[in-house]
């Protein structure tokens, strides 16, 4: 990889660009989701669609059996194209492929041979749709090996920042995930026909993804698989699938702790809070996808492409996600007023608001944490996640004792922020290079907490107006003059000046 691509790839442009791409590929079906839904379940009827629910959440299963071996391999094909080893990435692209689509077929077979107990003495199924559900879990099994392969050739497509190409074919296939089932409920009023479409999608996604492998990497066509290529890669995966298995257990560890310390019913006011924050992940995710296989091609050989890359990417997260959390936590009560009534908003309205801090520094974690991944230090990440469950449950204990249900929000935003400051405490000692772009940002970091803080009293809406104008004003003033660059300022200068021209023109058409 030459120094112009490096320097193409580490643009604020280039971030930009591709973060949008892949929120796209998240929104677009999300939104069709939302859309659809509602007719799915008049189609399906409760039981149906609850066993739809119960039986898609089993295709989030079969991402255990790839034993962190998909993110692994994104980051070995990033390293081995930015060394120009073009012959060797298609080697272990297809090594990697072969052996997760392998894990998947297991994966699956397991799941398959665990249907028929789990539906007839696991599940409250009626009677009259056990069978139909049997034979609809079976075809989803089916597509376990095609769910691996898909996310085997996702990292490759990311190794090779084919964003634009990939979400362009993600997003008309994810929208027939969702529409797919309603059309053939016309026609077959089955959740057996419902899993067959889905299939087919699978199937449509795995070829397309394919092609588009072939494509960019045309030495594929002529790869063997080479099974000694596999052991770094384990040894890697080994410790992020370590950091997999920690993270649902952080994830959900506050809503079982809730309902057994409080009670079941105040659960919901807590999830309900943290649905509504948790939906900037996408923001979050869309970003780190893009910088972690960048990183990964860069760190060796380019520390400054790196560098830029880094607080380029915790720019881009801070920028887009501040506004959407600080006027989350000034207008909270608001919020969950309009969408689920007095009651949640009434007792919730706390828990999103330091929920909204949380979320706001949990996305610099996830930079600092792809930047450890990155540079092949994956153990610190897992070490990380074991000590944090250790150290989180007996504070969420304590402080759901102290503070009741608005505890536990307290806890998460304190680990976010704890986790924050570790990671890129660890990032810099281990990558000195990142100290001076970290004491550029930390002003911003700073600027935004403060922000957010003034929004945790209950105020008048004329106050939280002020403080939200404030707060914004402030914030983006010290991201501008402190955090960016000369050539980041004028970059952006002619990107904004590019679109309101282009604004002027369409409203003059």
């Amino acid at each position: 990889m030459t120094s112009t691509d490096h320097a193409r790839l580490t643009r604020m442009q280039t971030v930009l660009f591709n973060a949008g791409w892949n929120m796209l590929g998240r929104i677009g079906p999300v939104a069709v989701a939302l859309i659809v839904t509602p007719f799915l379940i008049m189609r399906l009827g409760l039981d149906r669609w609850g066993v739809l629910t119960i039986a898609l959440s089993l295709v989030g299963t079969f991402g255990i059996f790839d034993f962190g071996l998909g993110r692994a391999l994104t980051r070995a094909v990033a390293e081995h194209i930015a060394d120009g080893r073009e012959h060797e990435s298609a080697t272990l692209t297809l090594t990697g492929i072969l052996v997760l689509g392998l894990f998947g077929l297991v994966g699956g077979g397991c799941a398959a041979l665990g249907v028929k107990l789990w539906v007839y003495h696991g599940l409250k199924i009626p009677s009259a749709l056990q069978h139909q559900t049997v034979v609809a879990m079976w075809v989803l099994c089916a597509t376990a090996p095609l769910v691996m392969i898909n996310a085997a050739m996702w990292g490759v497509m990311s190794a090779y920042q084919a964003f634009r190409t990939a979400n362009l074919l993600n997003v008309p296939i994810s929208v027939m995930y969702y529409l797919g089932p309603l059309l053939i409920l016309q026609v077959w009023d089955s959740l057996v026909g419902v899993m067959l479409m889905l299939a087919l999608c699978r199937l449509a996604m795995t070829v397309g993804y394919g092609l588009v492998c072939l494509r960019i990497m045309p030495s594929l066509r002529h790869a063997r698989p080479a099974w000694r290529e596999l052991r770094p890669l384990f040894r890697i995966g080994g410790w992020m699938t370590v950091s997999n298995l920690m993270f649902p257990v952080l994830s959900y560890m506050d809503r079982f702790m809730i309902a057994t310390v409080l009670s079941a019913a105040i659960t919901g006011y807590y999830t309900t809070a943290f649905d509504v924050v948790a939906r900037l992940s996408m923001i979050t995710m869309a970003v780190t996808s893009t910088a972690y296989p960048a990183m990964a091609a860069s760190w060796r050989k380019n520390p400054a492409a790196t560098t830029t890359l880094y607080r380029n990417s915790i720019l881009t997260v801070v920028g887009l996600l501040f506004p959407f959390c600080l006027l989350g936590s000034l207008f909270s009560h608001d919020i969950l007023l309009l969408w689920v009534g007095p009651d949640f908003a009434l007792h919730s309205t706390a828990i999103m608001k330091w929920l909204s801090i949380g979320v706001f520094f949990f996305g610099m974690d996830a930079v600092a944490a792809g930047f450890l991944d990155g540079i092949g230090r994956a153990e610190i990440n897992a070490i990380l996640s074991v000590v944090e469950v250790a150290l989180y449950v007996p504070l969420l204990l304590v402080f759901l004792h102290w503070f009741g249900v608005n505890g536990a929000a307290y806890a998460w935003a304190v680990r976010s922020m704890a986790d924050c400051l570790v990671r890129i405490s660890l990032g810099i000692r281990l990558y000195p290079a990142l100290t001076e772009v970290v004491r550029h940002l930390v002003p911003a970091g700073l600027a935004g907490l403060l922000a957010m803080l003034l929004a945790i009293p209950d105020t008048t809406h004329f106050t939280s107006t002020v403080i939200g104008t404030a707060g914004l004003g402030a914030f983006y003033l010290i991201l501008w003059s402190y955090a960016l660059t000369d050539a980041d300022r004028t970059s952006l200068r002619l990107s904004l000046a590019r679109v309101w021209t282009m604004g002027r023109q369409a409203l003059h058409w």
